[in-house]
């Protein structure tokens, strides 16, 4: 036995050596992953990647054409290669290649027409068309009846419940948190707004969507505009033009926009109409306000 060897230091050799094995199997692992990374390392790219070009508005091509025995009913074709058209016809839009589109009433129409191509949106070409004559059997949503009749309404606010308030998703009926409302009796809730005359608003489709408003101020000033309406029946949404909804109380400064109406509930004797309240501390919904014919 050799003197210098210490035999119960056996186990601390075996263990230097696992310990060295394993240091050494660590650094060829690192000297392999050193290789790698070297082999893999990012560097600056000199690919360069060309976008579409810009499609050009002389090579867009469409067909506006009008039935001839009802120029009501007009036709739109895309013949542009390659592109997605864009057509706004003023109370609508579409992006579909072949469309018909209605116009109910006489009078002169602007469609538009552009396109999305992969260089990106190129405005086109505009066609005026003309409607010989006004045809109402076009306008089958009941709504339009509700509101206008064949010969014209006149809606003031039913001071028996003229305001309520409903939340965002009440129009949906959707069960949500925020498909609620609360529309109380005038009686027992006076705080609401003055009972008072506050005008008349009047719509009928007489060769047109016509539109008025007589506005009764508290001092007595009477204001009368008149202008224009659209039913988006697919949203339930009027758009009014030129004028605001008539309106009772002080809220005209809770609302920014009183053009954008929300149809909340409608027949053909009563209406609620609904202004989006985004100027209000208390926070958003709408304010609905309930009419009743003129007497």
């Amino acid at each position: 036995m050799n003197p210098h060897i210490n035999n119960n230091n056996k186990g601390g050799f075996k263990n230097t050596r696992q310990r060295a094995a394993r240091l050494l199997g660590g650094l060829t692992v690192t000297a392999a992953l050193m290789t790698l990374s070297g082999l893999f390392s990012c560097s600056p790219s000199t690919k360069s990647i060309s976008l579409p070009a810009a499609m050009s508005s002389s090579a867009l091509s469409y067909k506006v054409s009008q039935n001839p025995d009802k120029d009501n009913e007009v036709y739109l074709e895309s013949t542009t290669i390659g592109a997605i058209p864009f057509w706004d016809f003023g109370s609508g839009t579409s992006t579909n290649q072949y469309d018909t589109i209605i116009f109910p009433f006489s009078g002169d129409y602007t469609i538009h027409y552009s396109v999305s191509s992969a260089g990106g949106f190129v405005p086109g070409d505009s066609t005026v068309i003309h409607v010989s004559n006004t045809d109402l059997s076009y306008l089958t949503d009941p709504s339009w009846s509700y509101i206008a009749g064949e010969t014209g309404k006149t809606w003031v606010l039913d001071m028996s419940k003229p305001i309520g308030w409903y939340g965002a998703d009440y129009p949906k009926h959707n069960g949500s948190a925020d498909d609620w409302s609360w529309h109380p009796d005038y009686a027992g809730n006076e705080w609401v707004m003055t009972n008072r005359d506050y005008g008349s608003m009047h719509f009928d489709l007489d060769n047109g969507k016509n539109y008025s408003v007589t506005s009764i101020a508290e001092t007595g000033t009477t204001t009368t505009k008149t202008g224009a309406f659209d039913i988006n029946t697919s949203t339930g949404m009027i758009k009014l033009i030129g004028a605001e909804l008539l309106y009772g109380g002080d809220y005209h400064s809770q609302v920014s926009n009183w053009q954008n109406i929300c149809i909340l509930d409608m027949s053909e004797t009563s209406i609620t109409l609904g202004v989006w309240r985004d100027q209000s501390s208390e926070g958003t919904c709408w304010i609905g306000f309930t009419y009743k014919l003129q007497q």
